[in-house]
């Protein structure tokens, strides 16, 4: 899973990028023609794996992770100051296509003579996006269409679903505001930047309340307010120190935390869990995943041995105290091949190879 942070510059996209990750990332930049980015991989929150952590004590206990890139800049080619940027867009493009959803970083904190204005910014980008996506559209109809009347490859079904994502652009809405064309695998190949799911940060001035900032967002996408510099600051603390001082701020949970786990959430990923003395570990997988094929996310050998899944929900586990126990109660099932994976199970699977 890789989620791209985007946004206008200068909204802070790389202060998001350091308070979610820890680290201390500059703005990204250009070598040569080759971008340079900030990567990471950050593990998502689950009070459910800690709690099996506490039950079994393993060696080991491994969560599941976001990978985030900042890519730094805007897409429309220009610089903070509203200049042209000398730097290809065409290599900002190349490293946004291949994630798989956006984080959209909206300032939201005053700079020298420029006042913030998250709906506008937001609006604004959100202008890019699709304006991106149409000029990306043009190029492929003109082509398809050349296709189809000359009697060569050109597809017909393809033909119309990029008409019909042409309109929805040209109308001035993102792809993503239509699910079905969105989600088609036939534009999939295309990575269009506004069919990509989306969750927009409000990054925050340290002297604003939380929800002061009235702000709305595109349909379907989720807003997570974060005061980016105070968050990356306390990131540097240590766990103790962190806590007392959000105690003395009046906040709660990161808002890093929430922003990890709606990224999660927006990829319409769920978390199972296996769980020994050696390891207990969150493995993420699809909404929807059949136990067999859960099971080749572990190893390809146990999907193809496939033979049954032990399977026992984190509620009843916790509540009886032992995996014995609840298997005393009768909550432990064993399942076959196309038992659906819900969010939260414990499993073990049986297999033969």
């Amino acid at each position: 899973m890789k989620i791209g942070i985007v946004g206008l510059p200068g909204s802070g996209k790389t202060t998001i990028f350091n308070a979610l990750t820890g680290g201390h990332a500059e703005t990204s930049s250009y070598s040569g023609a080759k971008k340079e980015v900030n990567l990471a991989i950050v593990n998502v929150p689950d009070k459910r794996l800690d709690a099996l952590s506490d039950m079994y004590k393993p060696k080991k206990t491994i969560h599941a992770q976001v990978q985030y890139v900042d890519v730094g800049g805007g897409i429309s080619g220009k610089d903070a100051d509203g200049r042209a940027k000398d730097a290809s867009m065409d290599e900002i493009l190349r490293l946004l296509r291949p994630v798989d959803a956006l984080v959209h970083v909206i300032r939201n904190f005053e700079r020298p003579g420029d006042a913030a204005d998250p709906q506008r910014d937001l609006e604004a980008f959100e202008s890019e996006l699709v304006l991106t996506d149409l000029i990306a559209l043009e190029r492929r109809i003109e082509k398809v269409e050349k296709e189809i009347i000359k009697g060569k490859k050109g597809d017909p079904n393809e033909f119309e679903l990029l008409k019909k994502a042409y309109e929805v652009l040209n109308s001035g809405h993102a792809l993503r505001s239509l699910n079905k064309i969105a989600m088609s695998p036939l534009l999939k190949g295309y990575a269009l930047l506004s069919a990509k799911p989306c969750i927009v940060v409000l990054n925050s001035a340290d002297e604003l309340s939380v929800g002061e900032t009235h702000l709305v967002a595109p349909e379907g996408v989720v807003t997570v307010e974060i005061k980016g510099r105070l968050e990356m600051e306390l990131k540097e603390l240590q766990p103790d120190e962190a806590e007392a001082f959000r105690k003395d701020l009046g906040l709660s949970i990161p808002a890093t935390d929430r922003l990890i786990q709606e990224s999660y959430a927006l990829l319409g990923l769920i978390s199972f869990f296996t769980v020994g003395e050696d390891e207990v570990r969150a493995w993420d997988i699809a909404a929807g995943t059949h136990a067999q094929k859960a099971a080749g996310v572990i190893h390809s050998d146990i999907e193809k041995g496939f033979i049954r899944a032990e399977v026992v929900s984190y509620e009843d586990l916790m509540s009886h105290g032992s995996y014995v126990a609840a298997q005393r109660a009768g909550k432990v099932r064993l399942e076959g091949k196309d038992y659906v994976i819900k969010d939260g199970d414990v499993v073990n699977f049986r297999f033969n190879v």
